[in-house]
């Protein structure tokens, strides 16, 4: 017996399939600087107190309580390169913690200006992103050279912000040109609060206690440690003394 063969046809779409190559669907609905287009992140993401505590991504299995911890990402590049690159999959792993402090490419000076706006570009749209899917955030205001502080344009003023200390300040040349930063930023930001990752000297945050702006800090990892090893060291001398 023959049997009747079938055949269905798929209608082939007029639309051609586009890969979205530069993850636009992160700055869905933003708003967007005048000057160069940068994702503006809004007053009602942004946390109104600091957390408890913060740890940077690349030591998360140290975190005790996710509900008073806030997540950043002060740490080498490509410990959160995985989040950089498909930021859509970490939505769940990230809505447990208290926030977000936002992601931190590093815009270097030394980088073409097209680089470090790119770095920066990353910053603003994955926080944008996180923020527009109920993650409260800490935007992280990171620059690169002088041409780079129109991306202040995309930043809320009047709330609280955090910035990096973290590996950047050891060098004292380094530590003027980051505290004329930090002195710009102020000015045009004017925020309620900064949360500092890092050492918060006075040689940097001074013009921020002077206008009466907490500065909330917080050890790194590499503090914790360095730390630890003194206390360590002091117990042994303690020991060998008796």
């Amino acid at each position: 017996m023959c049997r009747k063969v079938i055949i269905h046809m798929i209608k082939k779409s007029k639309t051609p399939y586009v890969r979205d190559l530069y993850l636009a669907y992160l700055i869905d609905g933003a708003n967007r600087t005048p000057t160069d287009n940068y994702p503006v992140r809004e007053r009602w993401m942004v946390a109104t107190e600091p957390p408890k505590e913060i740890i940077q991504w690349d030591r998360r299995k140290d975190v005790v309580d996710p509900s008073t911890t806030g997540m950043c990402f002060y740490c080498n590049d490509e410990g959160f390169t995985p989040i950089l690159n498909n930021p859509k999959r970490y939505v769940e792993k990230l809505s447990k913690y208290a926030c977000i402090v936002g992601v931190d490419p590093s815009p270097y000076d030394n980088m073409p200006l097209v680089v470090q706006k790119s770095q920066i570009y990353l910053n603003l749209a994955i926080t944008y992103y996180y923020g527009s899917r109920g993650m409260k955030v800490i935007p992280n205001v990171r620059i690169g050279d002088d041409r780079t502080l129109s991306c202040l344009e995309a930043f809320p003023k009047h709330t609280l912000i955090a910035i990096g200390t973290h590996g950047f300040t050891h060098r004292l040349d380094n530590r003027w040109i980051f505290a004329e930063q930090v002195d710009k930023i102020i000015g045009e930001l004017e925020p309620t609060g900064i949360i500092v990752y890092g050492p918060a000297s006075d040689d940097i945050f001074g013009i921020a206690r002077l206008k009466d702006i907490p500065v909330y800090q917080y050890d790194s990892y590499t503090m914790k440690e360095n730390k630890k090893d003194r206390e360590r060291r002091l117990s042994e001398v303690k020991t060998d003394e008796r």
